[in-house]
């Protein structure tokens, strides 16, 4: 890489790149049309920058914002594009508490995914003895759990409905009002061989009995969910444990600009800033400095009003045997040039602060295929190429 001599000739460079950066991504945004409908949202987003800032609890820097998001609006002011909701078929959500059930107790339709309490683990059976590792050194993480037999595919992972799941996941335990992360976007390899499935990246927002009120957001790739090989915005959310459906199932849409189940490619590559904040009785998202959305509170009878638990992970959900054929991540095990999770944050509302920490744990189901490191002040590297 070249370096600038001279402090004008720098500035012109990174803003040539800059704009050279920008028309690729408008112009990769103009091929993906949309239909935009009058905003029915009727809630208003907090009355703040979006995304508490970020700022380091002991030490480390603290992160600035960026002031314009990444793209252009893709409908006019006071509209939004329409949120297409997707409903769980053959492959369901997976979450990394959950344990490894047989193929054999699949349930059968209309309630894929459906979950019994003896099938939520605690957070120190997934992050035991992880937490207090020295930064920048090669994690540990627990056993593989034992692979569960399935009338299909074998499975390494978690089995969980006909679905093999592995994670590369970071957690903490913490009274708050949400959490954050900065994520890189990604595009992972991925392969259907066997079945349907999903490569994803995301923080999960969980509180409630057995932390099974749950809100989710991040980048999906699924050819056989979205048409296509390129990561997706996605949201989600549970009930007590209880699965509802993609981008959808009471998702109020605010933003103009980023929406659920949009084609993202335009910003793989791009680092961008994305959670949820509890905020006057519903959980809103932002993605990229943007109010994406929210999830009313009516969705959990207004019982869901503080987060208690964290994770941030990367996902793969195979049917393709052992090893799994699909990358996490970028494809790369950590933590060199490794996908990126980092300023894994949780959120004080009234301070409008989302504070990051030295203490997540962290845990991989099966390190060799996909795996999680911590590299710096809550800041970790995590993927891996499966096979």
């Amino acid at each position: 890489m070249r370096s600038c001599t001279r402090n004008s000739l720098c500035t012109v460079a990174a803003v040539l790149l800059a704009a050279e950066m920008t028309s690729a991504a408008q112009a990769q945004q103009q091929d993906q049309p949309v239909e935009c409908v009058k905003r029915a949202a009727t809630a208003t987003p907090p009355p703040h920058p979006t995304g508490p800032r970020r700022v380091a609890s002991r030490k480390g820097r603290s992160e600035e914002q960026k002031a314009e998001p990444a793209l252009k609006p893709v409908c006019p002011e006071g509209e939004v594009p329409v949120v297409k909701e997707m409903q769980i078929e053959r492959v369901p959500k997976g979450n990394p508490l959950l344990r490894p059930r047989s193929g054999a107790e699949r349930p059968t339709q209309p309630t894929p995914g459906a979950v019994r309490p003896s099938d939520v683990r605690t957070f120190r059976e997934i992050y035991r003895s992880i937490r207090h590792k020295r930064i920048g050194a090669a994690l540990s993480s627990p056993p593989a759990p034992t692979p569960t037999p399935a009338p299909c595919a074998p499975c390494a992972g978690i089995s969980q409905f006909g679905g093999c799941f592995y994670y590369g996941s970071a957690g903490l335990t913490r009274a708050a009002d949400g959490g954050g992360m900065t994520m890189s976007v990604n595009r992972p390899a991925y392969d259907n061989s066997g079945g349907p499935g999903h490569s994803l990246n995301e923080i999960s927002v969980q509180g409630g009995v057995k932390n099974g009120n749950i809100v989710e957001l991040g980048w999906l790739v699924s050819s056989d969910q979205n048409g296509d090989a390129d990561p997706h915005i996605f949201v989600f959310h549970w009930k007590n444990w209880k699965p509802t459906c993609y981008n959808g199932c009471g998702w109020q849409q605010y933003s103009s600009t980023y929406f659920p189940g949009q084609n993202i490619k335009a910003l793989i590559g791009r680092e961008v800033y994305i959670g949820y904040v509890y905020y006057e009785g519903n959980w809103w998202a932002w993605f990229d400095d943007q109010w994406l959305g929210y999830f009313p509170g009516t969705e959990w009878n207004n019982s869901y009003t503080k987060s208690a638990m964290l994770q941030w992970f990367g996902e793969v959900a195979s049917q393709n045997g052992v090893p799994p054929k699909t990358q996490m991540g970028d494809g790369v095990l950590p933590p060199t040039e490794a996908a990126h999770m980092f300023i894994l944050c949780d959120v004080d509302a009234k301070a409008w602060i989302c504070w990051y920490r030295d203490q997540q744990s962290t845990a991989a189901t099966v390190p060799k295929y996909y795996n999680i490191q911590r590299v710096g002040f809550g800041d970790t590297r995590y993927g891996g190429p499966g096979n």
